[in-house]
């Protein structure tokens, strides 16, 4: 009883789907997954009581590494954000000189990150669900596996005490190229949000724990609200495919769909008890791969044609 959260496929070996479980901190990879000859590994990387610590999400970024961030206050003095890993198996879990794991770079401040979403090279969102933010890291070149050198990075919050994550689910967001917004589940409200990533102005600076290039807010961002409550009760994967915003709401254990504008398209029952859904992608094949919060497993939704 893993308690998985998200998945995604590994986009340099398509075959090979990568599972966080928030239980262990532990990376579940299934290889040919619903194939006769699929199998299955679980790696817990050494430091992954600080580098992984209650995982809500993963996302595959720039080629051959992968975010993820922690869902903790890392023990009461909240030093905890995203973390790139590798996803070469050669480096990932594997132990380095100085104690700290293989993780290739890490910024703290974001304690009890909710959802995670990848912009572009090694840029990152994240929902901090302390500051009731959604914060934007650039990690700029990694330090290499094991190290801790993080000088050059970036840090910007935007819309401060606009979101509310809970404890029970994840609160994933998305980041569409497309339109460049970043579409969110807002759990704790009940609603889905869209944030326009171009808007807004370099603001005030805030404290942090370590020494960074930029560390401030951006004032006056575009925050839209796309599906108001009412609709969803506990918005938490959420995902945009061909135009079409897929959410799964972890109360009911149902599947939503809406367009772009926040109108309802098609609704799935998924028939498994509430409390169940949280992450989910689309794989290669253009089927929904979800986990199961409750009963660790991974399910596949066929579309009908």
């Amino acid at each position: 009883m893993r308690e998985p959260t998200d998945l995604d496929f590994n986009p340099e070996r398509p075959d090979e789907l990568w599972v966080v479980n928030r239980k262990d901190d532990s990376v579940t990879i299934i290889s040919k997954p619903g194939a006769p000859d699929s199998q299955a590994i679980r790696l817990r990387d050494p430091a992954a009581s600080h580098f992984m610590d209650r995982p809500p999400a993963i996302e595959f970024g720039h080629a051959g590494t992968f975010g993820v961030c922690g869902d903790s206050d890392n023990g009461g003095n909240y030093f905890m954000g995203p973390t790139l890993f590798s996803s070469d198996l050669d480096i990932f879990a594997e132990e380095t000189p100085d104690g700290l794991g293989s993780h290739l770079d890490m910024l703290h401040s974001s304690p009890f990150c909710k959802g995670l979403a990848h912009e572009r090279d090694n840029v990152y969102w994240v929902f901090n669900g302390h500051d009731l933010s959604i914060d934007r890291y650039n990690f700029a070149v990694d330090h290499g596996p094991g190290n801790d050198d993080h000088a050059d990075g970036e840090i910007y919050r935007y819309v401060p005490g606009e979101v509310l994550g809970i404890d029970e689910a994840p609160s994933h967001i998305f980041y569409r190229a497309e339109d460049r917004h970043l579409y969110i589940a807002d759990t704790g409200h009940k609603r889905l949000l869209k944030l326009h990533t171009a808007s807004g102005r370099p603001g005030s600076g805030f404290d942090g724990s370590e020494p960074v290039v930029a560390r401030h807010h951006v004032d006056g961002a575009k925050l839209t609200e796309l599906v108001p409550p009412g609709t969803l009760e506990t918005p938490s994967g959420i995902e945009v495919h061909e135009g079409i915003v897929y959410v799964t709401d972890h109360a009911t254990s149902r599947f939503h769909a809406f367009d772009l504008e926040g109108q309802p398209v098609r609704t799935l029952d998924t028939g498994l008890p509430a409390g169940s859904l949280a992450g989910f992608t689309f794989g290669p094949d253009g089927k929904i791969y979800l986990v199961d919060l409750l009963s660790s497993r991974v399910y596949r939704i066929d579309p009908i044609l």
